[in-house]
Parts: structure tokens; sequence; C-alpha cells
């Protein structure tokens, strides 16, 4: 049976990656191996156990803040929990790390395109950045980077400082710790980790001496070697922190759904995608929603509360249609007002350039279509957790320094690429100017929401940051001995649409970042703490409603947003039991 299993699990994935239509066409003989044993409501492989007509919560999608919460409150076996996602389950294409990149053509991505942009995403059709978010159990954890980083001690501490008491550091790292179960050796006995949690943390698996290369190249430039930038993401380099377990993905999913799968009061529900909060305009409670499975709208009420987790693209959008928003944009699109409230606007994102190319005279695994669907690295992978395929989009290092500006940056080395004679660096903008805001297209709730982003406007430090980044990585590999043995050295292929200026001088780095621009997903504040929600996470002026994503977060901390997302889930779900055991 075992070998059978991973014989399909194989034969569909190749068919994945050599072509999305037959790979859909496969799930009709996939379908059985797909839901990974959660007990999925009204499922046409699992049976038909219905959705109930009313729940004590109801959660909005089953991205990273939804699975925490409603693990956290199953725990209760008095309480009735419903979880809504609009998308599938997980599957076998999800869990190799090194396929991530291949999943963003794939319909566990939403699928969403930015604005036109005015000084960024030139290298994109119509200058419209592409903004992948995930669809499915587990949202974006299925489709990020696992990347385990939480950001500066600062970043919490300016959220309380803001007003909102209970959010500084000291008071959230007990929910980073509490959701972490770190299996790096040299952490065991560090205080700022935690070994109990659901979320695995390790190494990548796939151990390149390129990585090393690139932490001895760093110490040369005066970083600090090894660092744990889970404490202090500052002025060092460091192989990756990973939510992998013997290199398989751990989403949020894995993490806390699957282990309750067996609680009778845990119900969940894919493809049913919630299309309004239900609020009486009179007394401004929530007091369930609809969604919409196999065409039909349907309706389910909520005793307590609704949980609003769809992200910080869906949750916006979704409260806009419910009648909570900015007054004129509602009334705009017919749409009553029930609570007058900044929804949508105040978005923050890192960005950067992903990523620019460099040569060495030594080979490496390369990550293509054709290497992910080779039966030995399938193998390697699926039976022992090991070989390139654990690294994903072949990355193994951080670097932090400062831009001139004061502003923080983070540099992604991937020791593998697409060619075995080549590795990547990208950049990250920690600490961007630039801001957006997500708004209704139309009333229609299966429209995607607007979603603009002012990629290096208004004369910020954005574009010169990301400059300084540029040269720093190529300063990084070419004056450092750590690569002379390999002879590594900046790819010397200009970039075509900036070939028309001298090749490694500002104005060049300058058109580069300008055409290779890149969002690292980390949206924040479209729900902002304060404006949209109180410390308790309430919408605020509407009872029994809450978000719990990373829309609440003020402001984009230094980090990866899949540990801080997971500690507002945990934060969010202790609040909410503790309110009710009330």
């Amino acid at each position: 049976k075992m070998l059978l299993k991973i014989f399909v699990y194989f034969l569909s994935f190749t068919l994945f990656t050599t072509s999305i239509y037959f790979a859909q066409l496969f799930q009709s003989i996939y379908g059985p191996f797909q839901q990974q044993g959660i007990p999925i409501r009204e499922n046409n492989f699992l049976g038909t156990r219905p959705i109930l007509r009313e729940y004590d919560f109801i959660v909005v999608g089953a991205g990273t803040g939804g699975c925490v919460v409603a693990n956290q409150l199953s725990e209760n076996p008095n309480w009735l929990v419903l979880v809504l996602e609009a998308g599938k389950d997980e599957s076998i294409y999800t869990d190799i790390p090194g396929a991530l990149q291949f999943l963003e053509n794939t319909n566990y991505n939403w699928g969403y395109i930015a604005e036109p942009a005015k000084h960024g995403c030139f290298g994109f059709k119509d200058n419209r950045c592409p903004w992948p978010k995930g669809k499915g159990m587990g949202g974006s954890s299925i489709i990020n980077a696992m990347f385990y980083t939480r950001g500066k001690k600062e970043d919490y501490d300016t959220i309380a400082a803001l007003g909102n008491d209970g959010w500084a550091y000291n008071d959230v790292l007990p929910y980073f710790l509490k959701s972490e179960n770190n299996s790096i050796p040299e952490y065991q006995n560090s205080p700022f980790h935690s070994h109990k949690g659901n979320l695995h943390v390790e190494r990548v698996r796939y151990h390149s001496p390129r990585a090393d290369k690139f932490i001895e190249a760093g110490g040369e430039l005066g970083l600090r070697k090894n660092i744990d930038f889970t404490v202090d993401p500052e002025h060092g380099v460091s192989r990756l922190q990973l939510t992998t377990l013997l290199g398989h993905r751990v989403s949020a999913s894995k993490a806390f759904i699957r282990p309750a799968k067996n609680r009778q009061n845990l119900h969940v529900a894919i493809y049913s995608q919630v299309t309004k909060i239900l609020i009486d305009p009179k007394t401004k409670k929530a007091i369930g929603v609809e969604f919409i499975k196999k065409g039909k709208i349907r309706t389910v009420y909520s005793i307590k509360e609704v949980i609003l987790s769809a992200g910080p693209i869906n949750s916006p959008q979704l409260l806009m249609l419910s009648g909570i928003g900015p007054k004129e944009h509602l009334e705009h699109y017919g749409i009553p007002v029930i609570q007058d409230l900044p929804v949508g606007q105040y978005l923050e994102d890192h960005y950067g350039t992903l990523a620019i190319k460099f040569e060495v005279n030594q080979t490496e695994p390369a990550i293509t279509q054709e290497s992910i669907s080779d039966k030995h690295l399938f193998e390697e992978w699926y039976k022992y957790g090991r070989g390139p395929l654990t690294a994903p989009a072949g990355v193994d290092g951080l670097g932090y320094v400062r831009a001139p500006s004061g502003k923080g940056i983070e540099l992604i080395f991937a020791p593998i690429s697409d060619e075995p004679n080549m590795f990547f660096i990208a950049t990250v903008l920690l600490q961007p100017d630039a801001r957006g805001s997500v708004t209704l297209k139309s009333k229609n709730p299966l429209d995607p929401p607007i979603m603009s982003y002012g990629y290096y406007e208004n004369n910020t430090t954005d574009l010169e940051d990301n400059v300084f980044a540029l040269k720093y990585a190529v300063k990084l590999v070419e004056e450092t001995q750590a690569f002379k043995d390999t002879a590594g050295k900046l790819s010397p292929k200009p970039y075509p649409n900036c070939a028309h200026l001298p090749f490694r001088s500002d104005e060049y780095w300058a058109c580069l970042s300008q055409h290779q621009t890149n969002t690292w997903h980390h949206q924040c504040g479209t729900c902002r703490m304060g404006y949209v929600v109180n410390n308790k996470l309430q919408v605020i002026g509407i009872e029994g409603l809450r978000v719990v994503d990373s829309s609440i977060l003020p402001h984009v901390p230094h980090a990866h947003t899949y540990a801080p997302t997971l500690m507002v889930g945990e934060k969010g779900a202790d609040m909410i039991r503790n309110f009710w055991s009330k």
C-alpha cells in the first residue's frame, strides 16, 4: 500500500510539473489521497456529513491565523467550531519545499495581480506585479517560502506604544514560543526558543557548501556569523531556520488542524467561499456568514463570534462587502454602511529584487521542473527527507545589513538555482516607505479587490536602499576570499531592458530594481489595530466579530510574516477563550 501511495503521489506530481491541465484532470484519480486525514464536511470522497445550521464560532479562512484559532477554540469540547475555506486541501504538490516557485501557477494561489505601478514592476505586463496568496487548507503557508523569522523587539514595542496594550515584545514572545517546536541543536537551551509547540522548525536538510561560503563572506565584511535572526535580525548572516519536518513543508493546517482532526466539535469545509458577514444593522452584532458551496449560496449562524482570518487581502474585502469600511467608498457601490472605518488603508509590504545571478566554476544540483520530476530526487526527498528538494526554491541563507538611510535590508541567499553553476541573491526592503491599499472593484464578492502599492514612489529612499542592497550583494561575492576558490562573480549578462545603461552603474541597478520588482507577500495593516480593530482584535463598533490575521499588524515587522501571524493566532485565540470563559 505504501509503495502504491508513493507511486500515485509521484505520478500526480510529474503530471503537475508537466501540465497544470493534466494535473487537474488527474484529481479524479488522486482525490482519495488528497484529504490528508482531515474529516472534511460535505465531501464527495468522505461522505456527506452536513454543515450544521449554527456554531459557537465560525472561522472564515483556514489560513495561518485561522488554523491556530480553530485548534485552540476546539480544545473546549463544549464549543462547536466551523472553519470555512474557499480552496481545497493540501497535496503532495505543496509538501515539496523545492517546488514552491511552481505553485504560483496552480489553483493553490488566488492569482491576484496588483494595479499598474508608476515606478516599479516594469518587467511585468502593464506594470502589474503578481501578488500570490495561498488558497487552500493552510492559506499562504502552503505556498510560502517557509522561513521562520519573527522580527525585532522594537517591532512589537512600537505596536504597544501606539496605544495597543498587551502587544509589546515581552507580551507576544510567549505566543511565539507556544507555537514553536525547534529541533536545531544550538537552540535547545535558548530561552528564546521552544520545543513543545505544533510548528516544527529545522535547518534545510540539504547543506550546500555555497551556504557556508555565504556566511564566511559575511564575516569578512564585518557581519556577525551564524546569528539567531529570530532574536536579533541585525548585522549578521546565517543559514535558514525553516518550517519543515524531515524536509517536508509544515503548513498551518498540518501543524494545527490535523492534530485536532478527530475532535467531534471541529468541523471543516473546503470549497466554501464566504461572501458576506451577516450583521444585524440595529444591534451591530455579527450573527453569521453567507458562503458559496457547489454553486449555491448558503447561510450559517454564529452563537458567539465570527472570526475573520481570510488574510490581508480578503479580510478587508469581506468587511467592506459586509458594510464595514470607508463610508464614501461603500456608498459608491451601493453597500449599506454599518460602520465607517478605514478598512483596506495603510497597507504595508516588503519588496525588493528577485534576484541577481552569480556564476561559479563548480556545479551543484539545479532546481527545474525536470529535476523536481526526477524519480531519484523525489524518492530521496519523500522517503528520507534529504536532497536539494528540501531547500525552498533553493534558499539556505539570510543576511541583515543597514542601508545608508539607516533602514534594514535582508539578503536572501539561494545556493541552488535553475542552473548548476549559478546561485542567486535577492533583496528585501525591511522598512519600506511605500504604502498601498485594498479597495473594492465592485459589490460582487467574486470579483477580486483592487490592490494598489506605491513601489519606489514619492522620492523616498526605497530605490536608493535597494540599489545599495544589490551592490552589497555583489561586494559580498566578488570582494571576499570566501568565493575566490570558485571564481564567484556576477553574471556578465545584463538585464535586457537595462542594457542601454552602463553595466553595474547606479543607474543600471535602479533600472533593474524598477523592472525586477518583487513583492515578498508580507502585506499588513489593511485591518490595522487601533483603527479597524482594537487591541483585543474586535472590530471597532461591532459585536461578535474579530479579525485574526496579519492584516491587523499596524506595521510590517522585520520578518517574513508566517511566524508573526501564528503569534497573532495564538494571542487572538487566548483572548477569545478568556472572554467567553468568563
